[in-house]
């Protein structure tokens, strides 16, 4: 009985938030990029100027922050952080002065190491509108308040559950990534129907998988107007299969359980910046986010370990429409998703993708390595002979060098019990 006051409560919340501010968040993206900047500027002034009065650890700098001739190039003034920092230094991270609601967000990492960061209950406001923002970007289809959306992920279905389940406060219709098969696609056709749904959002490995099925049926679902995806690194080979039988462009986003930054991909193929939300640099090669928005737990050039390709077309105007910035050209994963030789040099990640779609007999891969031998396991599903199995065997040697090499041919590709995700390369120990 709590729970459904709680949710009662959540979404009558929701609704004021959306009749109050939709049209002008929708509008935000829209403005011209000067007005955005001009936003933007504002909203870092803000959280600078909270962090350096209220944050421990950001105190120090209050002096060294130029607040009367402030522009954006004074965050530069400011260190760089990273989760690890975090975690040993916490408590110098936590507002103690925000009396609004708080909300833990936590996260495990590669690594394993736990995380935990607050968020506010704005900011989860905001985040739900993120995606109906992005889904109500498109030509094909405009977002209205309580439209159906069909999730493929988040959601691992006990023993005894529905494959299935309908989320009524917020009507999105969840089906399980673990169970997309053949002999459950017409339950999942099914339920896709049922919904009216016109968006499906979900991991690119799920609605990959997905797909493939349908196209060995010959089976076409015209009720679908928006694809989406998130959570996971968006494979070339992912891309062109979902896009070519589904006749649609896959809107990737990226974001991340600090809720720092969120970059979403547009229909013309564009990474845009949720200006509003975050500020985002490209340093080295890897994202620095710092949050517009979230006073409980500033990050402030908060180091994601997330790698990506910088765009440096920095006056592009976008076809889409949308003046929001376009801080990267890509999303190549993240930072410890890369193999090493047994010299200690990198390999990145392009390069093995590359290597990997160019072999037409694999559907799916995943390679771990340990890191005590740098031994290579590939795990693969579709058509693999030995001769096969050869041939990836060769290549990725010619890439790591001598290193020992399994392959392992599955029917499909396991996913974390825990996340549903599948993380295409992985270092154990």
């Amino acid at each position: 009985m709590k729970k459904y006051i709680r949710r009662s409560l959540l979404f009558f919340i929701k609704t004021i938030v959306f009749a109050f501010i939709w049209k002008s968040f929708c509008k935000q993206r829209s403005k011209t990029k000067e007005e955005n900047q001009i936003m933007q500027t504002k909203k870092l002034k803000k959280i600078l100027h909270y962090a350096v009065n209220n944050i421990e650890f950001y105190k120090k700098f209050k002096n060294v922050i130029d607040f009367k001739n402030f522009t954006q190039d004074e965050i530069y003034k400011l260190p760089i952080i990273d989760k690890a920092f975090i975690n040993k230094n916490r408590n110098l991270f936590i507002s103690k002065s925000y009396m609004w609601p708080v909300i833990k967000n936590k996260t495990s990492g590669s690594t394993g190491e736990p995380s935990e960061f607050l968020t506010s209950f704005k900011m989860f406001l905001i985040e739900d509108l993120l995606y109906k923002r992005l889904w109500n970007s498109t030509d094909r289809y405009k977002y209205s308040f309580m439209d159906p959306i069909i999730f493929l992920r988040s959601y691992l279905p006990g023993p005894n559950d529905k494959l299935y389940k309908h989320d009524f406060f917020n009507n999105i219709w969840y089906l399980s990534p673990f169970h997309i098969n053949k002999e459950n696609l017409k339950l999942y056709i099914d339920v896709i129907k049922k919904s009216r749904s016109r968006v499906l959002h979900g991991y690119p490995s799920s609605i990959f998988i997905f797909t493939q099925i349908l196209k060995e049926y010959n089976i076409k679902i015209d009720q679908i107007d928006v694809i989406s995806t998130s959570s996971e690194t968006m494979l070339s080979s992912y891309r062109k299969t979902i896009e070519d039988w589904w006749g649609i462009e896959v809107l990737d986003c990226y974001g991340h359980a600090e809720q720092a930054v969120a970059i979403q991909q547009c229909q013309c193929g564009k990474y845009h910046n949720n200006d509003d939300y975050g500020y985002v640099e490209v340093i080295n090669g890897e994202i620095i986010a710092t949050s517009l928005n979230n006073f409980s737990m500033p990050l402030i050039r908060y180091k994601t370990g997330d790698i990506a390709i910088e765009n440096t077309d920095v006056n592009y105007k976008c076809e889409c429409k949308s003046t929001f910035s376009i801080p990267i050209s890509s999303i190549s994963g993240r930072s410890d998703d890369i193999l090493i030789k047994k010299d200690g040099t990198y390999i990145p990640t392009v390069n093995i993708y590359t290597m990997m779609y160019k072999m037409d007999f694999i559907k799916q891969f995943q390679i771990i390595q340990r890191n005590n031998d740098k031994s290579v396991e590939v795990i693969v599903s579709g058509t693999v002979c030995d001769d096969n199995k050869n041939i990836i065997i060769n290549n990725i040697q010619d890439r790591l060098g001598n290193v020992d090499v399994l392959v392992t041919v599955v029917e499909q590709i396991k996913r974390n019990q825990n996340t549903g995700k599948i993380k295409i390369i992985r270092r154990v120990d």
